[in-house]
């Protein structure tokens, strides 16, 4: 673990702190997804019935969803403009 925080830090490398947030969102939005699970779960083992309010629910999803595309964003965004200017770099040549 130790090694990767460090390689984070290096440049050069294929880690960068965008990986890191990509990864960290990801664990995120499905320890999220695990938690509303559970609760659905227990709702309905309870008193057999769900009282959760799945509208809201929804919407809720719609935001982690949302901060989990946030977090891959700006990777994507950044390795498709390297791609592109290294493929002008190489059309110059």
């Amino acid at each position: 673990m130790k090694k990767y925080f460090m390689s984070l830090v290096k440049s050069g490398t294929g880690d960068s702190s965008k990986s890191f947030s990509l990864v960290l969102s990801a664990l995120v939005g499905a320890l999220i997804g695990l938690c509303i699970s559970f609760t659905i779960v227990y709702d309905v083992v309870v008193d057999g019935k769900i009282d959760t309010d799945l509208g809201e629910l929804g919407v809720f999803l719609m935001a982690v969803g949302v901060f989990m595309v946030g977090g891959g964003f700006s990777k994507t965004l950044t390795e498709k403009l390297e791609k592109h200017k290294k493929n002008e770099e190489d059309e110059e040549i």
